[in-house]
């Protein structure tokens, strides 16, 4: 933790620093070889920093968009059943990361970060739609909407997910939910990269 700090206060420093130090190259006949030195290892704690800022970059590249069928055109309803169903949203439009899983209808969190996840569902023909956002059997956010049939409603969120956190939607007992096209649509991406402590 202390390396850390001492790594941001460099930083910062460094930049007043290395500000001041290139003006006096700028002259040379007033730089010591002792200043250059220094200007030269704050900018390879500089350098580092960028490299591997742009590295986590590159890896955490994450988002996931799939629709409840996986049909053409076919206007399908599912529900309402006895039980509470983990919706399995088996169209996939976009999988960058391989994070969603269309077998079993569950996100599973590659890096830790800040996440926004949504998701939109249509009522079906004879009952409402009622609809949940879980993570690790945590309920998150609900959507509901009783006008049927053809009534949607859509929720989101923004979250920091953990490494290894799960996410699913799951449609409450008594409900149904119907998709035509990617109208009942299950999404996510990943803003930005976290490290440490949320």
């Amino acid at each position: 933790m202390m390396s850390a700090w001492f790594l941001v206060l460099l930083g910062v420093c460094g930049l007043v620093g290395i500000q001041a130090q290139y003006d006096r190259i700028l002259n040379p006949e007033r730089t010591t070889e002792e200043e250059l030195r220094v200007l030269v290892q704050l900018l390879a704690v500089r350098v580092e920093k960028l490299e591997k800022e742009s590295e986590a970059r590159g890896k955490a590249q994450v988002a996931f968009s799939a629709s409840l069928m996986n049909s053409n055109g076919e206007w399908r309803t599912q529900g309402p059943h006895i039980n509470d169903v983990r919706l399995m949203f088996q169209k996939v439009t976009t999988n960058i990361g391989n994070a969603y899983n269309p077998n079993t209808g569950i996100f599973t969190v590659p890096v830790k970060g800040l996440y926004y996840i949504r998701f939109t569902g249509m009522a079906g023909d004879s009952k409402p739609m009622n609809a949940v956002l879980i993570k690790n059997e945590e309920l998150m956010f609900e959507i509901y909407t009783a006008v049927v049939p053809q009534s949607s409603a859509s929720n989101g969120i923004t979250l920091v997910l953990e490494k290894g956190d799960r996410l699913w939607v799951t449609l409450w007992n008594q409900n149904t939910i119907f998709d035509q096209s990617r109208l009942s649509t299950f999404s996510g991406f990943l803003v930005f990269p976290m490290e440490g402590e949320p």
